[in-house]
This record gives C-alpha cells, structure tokens and sequence, in this order.
C-alpha cells in the first residue's frame, strides 16, 4: 500500500459523499433533467424545518443514497421561502416540509411524499417516481378520470396521507 493509497483512502473516508445538489435555476435544471432524460428530485425546505435539517444531515449524506440519486436524479434543493421558491411552492402545492417531489424535465409533477424517512424508505421513494403505475402522477390522473373503485380510493387516500395534501374529497368518494 502506497502512502497515496492511505491518504486517499483517508480522505474518502472523512469527507462523506452526498447527493449532488444542482445549483443553477429552476429553468436550467429543468432542461438539464430533460437533456440527461431524468426526474429532478426536488428537495423543498425551509431554513427552520427540523425535519428538514435532519435529512440533509443524515439522509442525504448516506453513501447508499448519494450513490443512488447522483445516479438516477438531477438534484435540487430550495427553500421554499426565498427566491424562486416562493413560486415553485404554489406550481407544486408545497405545503410542508420536508417536500419531496419529483418532477420531469417538463416540469410535470411525477411522484411526491412529505416528511423525513429513513434510507430505505428514501431510495425506495426514488424508485417509486420511475414505476409509473406506482407514482403519484398515476394515481391522480387515475381518480381525476373517473376510477372510483374502493381499493384505488383506500390506496390513493393512503398515498395522499403521505403528502400534506388534502384526501377528503376523495374520502367523501369511498364513502
């Protein structure tokens, strides 16, 4: 082993990787996604979301993870209080935080989930947005074109329940 083996490997070792946040505007991201042929994964915060804080600094800092949606992902993170945030709040009826939403290089909202998640739980979101008969996106465009059959409605509901979005009309509908 070479001194430069152990350096190397030291400093693999103390500086964690984590996701690749994309730092340019809502419009270049949104044409990089489309260009590469991949979702954004779009984290919406806030600077005073506990929740928040806890995954970036224990979530999106997991190997596993970083490994995951540097690969799959253009990532984004933006606070939802400040700049263009203020307007990709309404766009996406970000409504609490953490927001997790992806969205396509169209900027058509494909899949969500609200709250802080383990590492399992996240990649699987992640993999979740690229099964399209699992999505978010599927589900609503499912109900909003009629299907009111009670195992899709206790689905959708359960699948809304996880985004900060309201299920009550679609509760009204089971029911």
């Amino acid at each position: 082993i070479t001194a430069l083996t152990l350096v190397l490997f030291f400093v693999s070792s103390v500086f964690a990787q984590e996701i690749a946040f994309e730092t340019g505007t809502w419009a270049e991201i949104k044409a990089k996604a489309k260009k590469e042929n991949k979702l954004i994964f779009m984290d919406a915060y806030t600077t005073w979301c506990g929740p928040c804080k806890w995954m970036a600094k224990n979530i999106f800092t997991d190997q596993s993870v970083s490994d995951y949606y540097n690969a799959n992902f253009i990532n984004a993170k933006i606070d939802m209080e400040k700049g263009e945030g203020l307007e990709i709040a309404k766009e996406y009826k970000v409504t609490c935080y953490p927001n997790l939403v992806y969205i396509d290089g169209d900027g058509k909202l494909v899949h969500r989930a609200a709250g802080s998640m383990e590492t399992n739980a996240f990649i699987d979101l992640g993999k979740t947005a690229y099964t399209p008969e699992k999505s978010f996106s599927a589900y609503q465009n499912k109900y909003d074109a009629g299907e009111r059959n009670p195992t899709f409605l206790l689905a959708y509901i359960d699948l809304l329940s996880h985004t900060c979005l309201s299920g009550s009309s679609v509760a009204t509908d089971y029911f």
